[in-house]
């Protein structure tokens, strides 16, 4: 039988061994530490690939949502200001009513007139300073206007505000809101027909608000469900299973243990035959 002491090939072989579970073992406690099982491509070309695609789709779901949230801010701002035409209407038609009586003296008109200009003047200052972001909302500029609601192109929701200021609503045959004059009774039997056509254009611009709100809620929520699904999918890729990665440390440290004793005791063991054949030498 043949000893050999100068070249220990066990021991190099355990040495290797040794050295490959404690790589392991970094990586572990690496990716539970971090909370990744793919932290470089080294560790999976393909799942980090699919994992960054749906990690995009995620955030684009998200940049969707916000800006669906804005659209949803502009319909608001632009209802809230829908509802203080309306109301300074309901308000004009009242005036309107009230010269339309017998009663009234030319005197009386007159002052009925000055209070309509007044609130005609202030719902012009409604459709001028009704802003989001400093874009006018009811001067008759927001129109046709693209929402990106979705993550692909085409995903988009379009929808325009028509002017609601006293020069563009009435009625075509008899008049704008700015011509009212309630001096004459000719200009009175006009008043109520122009009022009642610039109740509905404004009735009309909240419909299409209204509707597009709805239709961004719903998007909203359609949306939020997809991003949760792909970032769980994501998540299935990319994240690690903490339980799993435990035991897997676990496992590695009690083989690195036996490993380093087997390195130890293999020292151990050569030394004494060293010492039996060569006393002295060990």
């Amino acid at each position: 039988m043949t000893l050999r002491f100068n070249t220990d090939i066990r021991g190099m072989l355990g040495a290797n061994q040794l050295s490959r579970l404690q790589q392991g073992l970094g990586a572990s406690i690496s990716r539970t530490g971090s909370g990744l099982q793919i932290q470089k491509a080294a560790d999976n070309a393909s799942g980090m690939t699919i994992a960054n695609g749906l990690s995009s789709q995620s955030r684009g779901f998200g940049q969707a949502m916000r800006n669906a949230s804005d659209a949803i801010s502009i319909a608001q701002v632009a209802d809230g200001g829908l509802t203080g035409v309306s109301a300074t209407l309901h308000g004009i038609r009242e005036k309107v009513l009230q010269a339309a009586n017998a009663s009234q003296s030319p005197e009386s008109r007159a002052a009925i007139q000055a209070d309509i200009s007044k609130a005609v003047a202030a719902m012009d200052d409604i459709a001028v300073n009704t802003r989001f972001n400093n874009q006018p909302l009811l001067s008759g500029t927001f129109t046709d206007k693209s929402f990106q609601i979705g993550n692909l192109p085409g995903q988009t929701l379009n929808f325009s505000i028509s002017a609601v200021n006293s020069g563009r609503l009435g009625d075509p045959d008899l008049g704008t809101v700015a011509d009212i004059d309630v001096t004459s009774e000719e200009g009175i039997g006009a008043a109520l027909g122009i009022v009642d056509a610039a109740l509905g254009q404004v009735n009309a611009n909240r419909t299409r608000l209204g509707s597009a709100h709805n239709q961004l809620e719903s998007s909203i929520r359609s949306i939020a469900t997809s991003r949760v699904q792909t970032s769980a999918a994501e998540s299935s890729i990319r994240d690690v299973d903490i339980a799993e990665e435990s035991m897997n440390m676990n496992r590695i440290k009690n083989l690195t243990n036996a490993s380093l004793f087997a390195q130890i005791q293999g020292r151990a063991n050569r030394e004494n035959v060293l010492s039996l054949l060569m006393p002295g030498a060990a």
